[in-house]
């Protein structure tokens, strides 16, 4: 008996075993099908959710500064862009939220579907449910940024809307950006500036700091891989506003500029062309402008290198002799009358020069006037043969050799000038007509300036002020550089004066004179080299620089183009830059009210019998009744429309309407991109003038970010 009862237990415990061998089994390979499932199936979303959810101290970027032009328009601000999210575990914590989600989850998704057009409404349902199944307490629901108009659209989506009856949270979340923005578009884009994949150019770079502010700091939450949330009632360290930038720059003069350059390029087919204006007395810069070839560009043309403040890769040419004269008039005390052979080819230590003709014996004067490469040479080889190191000295003393220190730091801003020991025999003669050297359009033409005004040299600037509200923080004009001489001489700078205005009369730039107001410069024609820095024949540098009005000087300019082509009449400076100087210096004459002679009493009888008509905006009233005479009309600060028939004056206020294409009809191109882009518009405009054809009429409906093509005339 004893042996069956211990095989009943034997079996007994076999049994057992083999029972609980089966659930450790089971509880193994359920484990291990759940490991499975947690590491390999849901395992990606919940390390995403994991490694998001976590707090960190960071930086808060403080508001960025504004920049403005001289008369206040803004040049680039910064806009709140809103990034839309939600909360969805609103939703999970009572029974009328549960059933206001219910109700409106489907019309939500389908609302979010057709607003970003990136996922069906199924998709924006699924993403939406399993979050607040999942209890998460931030959804992004799309990375694009909202303006702050498609925002108040968003907000009156289902489940977004606000309704103050309801104790049910809405849930939507928007993440604020601030983004930055031109209201001008283009225009002095390189100038203004930009911060792109961490380059900073222009003005946005130079005064990044300032601009910038200083940053604060709080705790955040990560809710997901793009964004964080403030997490309230913690210790944080409130952004301080950046300051605003009270720049020199004259919108109407930049845009005349840019559409004489735009112009101009669209004859000549330059590689890129420059100017700058700058104001004679204050050494303000008024506009800056540089137009390189971009086939990506509608135009072909766009800014992306700052060709007018760099130290440029081509010799200045002949507008250089004009330093040079100054220098040897300086030393020398030459009058006008002397004269000099020049010919056609003058070969000096087997290096020979040429003109573009044969002046024969001329006067020092007509040096200049005809820019003889030959006379000025000989000249050179007068005054400076036994001591070239002395026009060396005098280049330094017209601040021609060192860098300006000009607010805006291109790449390469010392000009290059061999120092008088690294001279060959050749140098200070190719030196004095614009040849063996380099430096930027940006000095020589604050060197011109300082002949304007006088003799007296005066440092460029662009920035007058940094200010924070109505506080002055930075006054730069009080840190200007200005020489206290002149110069040169009152004797050589009356000679110097002369001979500019000898080139507009009798010389290579009578194609500018008959003007109203009078113009002086110079011609430069510089032949350019290749990359093995061999000259080539036939293409060219070509610039001008001059003042006006020629008595009483108040803006001086220059123009540069590299590598114009395709004129039967030519491509030097005459046939290419000084028509585009005057083109410029016409319509700034011509809007300047300062420049013109100020009526009183009766107005003549050219006005007297005309009919005038002018859309003009509010800021603009006050500059024609009191600049013009006319009589005063009482004006309401709305847009008006001036009418002169006979010596009635009428104004008659326009209402833009909101949601309606206005009409800029008779605006000028300031007035219409600032009606325009303001409606959202994106404008393209053709001539200079006013608006004479608009291609999506007035009072259509708006439609976002629409093209509208204007003509000016």
């Amino acid at each position: 008996m004893a042996a069956p009862k211990r095989q009943n237990i034997r079996q007994n415990i076999t049994f057992r075993f083999r029972i609980f061998f089966i659930i450790m089994l089971a509880a193994f390979l359920l484990l291990v099908g759940n490991l499975y499932k947690l590491v390999f199936i849901q395992g990606p979303e919940l390390r995403e959710e994991a490694s998001s959810i976590y707090i960190k101290e960071r930086m808060v970027d403080a508001t960025r500064g504004n920049i403005y032009s001289d008369d206040g328009s803004l040049l680039a601000t910064s806009l709140p862009k809103y990034r839309l999210g939600m909360d969805p575990s609103v939703y999970n914590k009572s029974t009328k939220a549960e059933k206001l989600f219910t109700a409106h989850v489907r019309e939500l998704a389908e609302h979010l579907a057709n607003f970003f057009k990136d996922r069906t409404a199924d998709e924006y349902y699924d993403k939406i449910v399993s979050a607040k199944k999942n209890k998460r307490t931030y959804l992004l629901l799309n990375n694009r940024l909202l303006d702050f108009q498609e925002r108040k659209l968003v907000m009156n989506f289902p489940l977004f809307r606000e309704n103050k009856k309801s104790p049910v949270k809405t849930g939507i979340v928007f993440d604020k950006v601030n983004v930055r923005y031109a209201p001008f578009g283009q225009m002095a884009y390189r100038t203004v500036g930009y911060m792109k994949d961490k380059v900073k150019v222009g003005l946005e770079g130079a005064f990044d700091k300032e601009l910038r502010g200083v940053p604060g700091k709080g705790y955040f939450a990560k809710m997901d891989k793009n964004t964080w949330r403030p997490i309230e009632n913690t210790p944080e360290i409130i952004p301080q506003r950046g300051v605003d930038l009270q720049t020199t720059l004259d919108v109407d003069i930049q845009d005349i500029v840019e559409l004489a350059l735009m112009k101009a390029l669209a004859d000549f087919k330059g590689n890129y062309a420059t100017a700058i204006v700058m104001e004679t007395a204050t050494g303000e810069i008024k506009a800056i402008s540089n137009l390189t070839k971009n086939a990506s560009s509608p135009t072909g043309y766009s800014e992306f290198a700052n060709h007018a403040i760099e130290v440029s890769e081509h010799d200045p040419g002949s507008v250089f002799k004009l330093p040079s004269m100054m220098a040897m008039l300086e030393e020398s005390k030459m009058p006008l009358t002397d004269m000099v052979t020049t010919g056609g080819k003058y070969t000096v230590f087997n290096r020979t020069m040429s003109d573009s003709h044969d002046y024969g014996t001329i006067t020092v004067q007509g040096v200049v006037e005809h820019s003889s490469n030959i006379g000025t040479i000989k000249l050179m080889q007068r005054v400076f043969s036994q001591k070239q190191a002395k026009y060396y000295d005098y280049l330094k003393k017209f601040h021609l050799i060192e860098p300006l220190d000009f607010q805006i730091k291109p790449r390469y801003y010392t000009p290059k000038f061999p120092l008088p020991p690294k001279w060959d025999a050749l140098q200070y003669m190719w030196s004095s007509v614009g040849y063996s050297s380099n430096t930027s359009p940006l000095h020589l033409l604050t060197f011109y300036n300082a002949i304007a005004n006088n003799g007296y040299w005066i440092q460029p600037i662009i920035v007058k002020k940094a200010t924070i509200g109505n506080e002055v923080i930075t006054d730069f004009t009080a840190t200007q550089k200005k020489d206290k001489e002149p110069l040169c001489s009152a004797e050589t700078l009356k000679k110097i004066k002369i001979m500019l205005e000898g080139v507009v009369e009798r010389g290579t730039g009578t194609n500018l004179k008959g003007t109203a107001y009078g113009i002086a410069g110079k011609t430069g024609t510089a032949q350019r080299r290749g990359v093995n820095g061999q000259y080539i024949k036939g293409t060219y540098y070509v610039s001008f620089i001059g003042y006006f009005p020629v008595k009483n000087p108040k803006y001086t300019m220059l123009v540069a183009m590299d590598k114009p082509e395709g004129s039967s009449e030519g491509t030097y400076a005459r046939q290419v830059t000084a028509p585009v100087f005057k083109d410029i210096a016409d319509h700034i004459y011509s809007r300047d009210m300062k420049l013109q002679r100020r009526l009183s009493g009766y107005l003549p009888d050219s006005l007297n019998n005309a009919k005038l008509g002018h859309m003009i905006h509010p800021l603009d009233h006050g500059v024609l009744y009191a600049n013009l005479g006319f009589p005063k009309v009482e004006e309401d600060g709305r847009w008006m429309q001036f009418t002169l028939d006979k010596k009635a004056v009428q104004n008659v206020p326009i209402s833009l309407l909101p949601k309606v294409v206005p009409n800029v009809m008779g605006m000028n191109l300031r007035d219409a991109l600032f009606a325009l882009e303001n409606r959202g518009f994106k404008v393209r405009a053709q001539g200079i003038g006013n608006v004479i054809a608009q291609s999506i009429p007035a009072g259509t409906p708006l439609r976002k970010n629409a093209l509208m093509l204007i003509q000016l005339h």
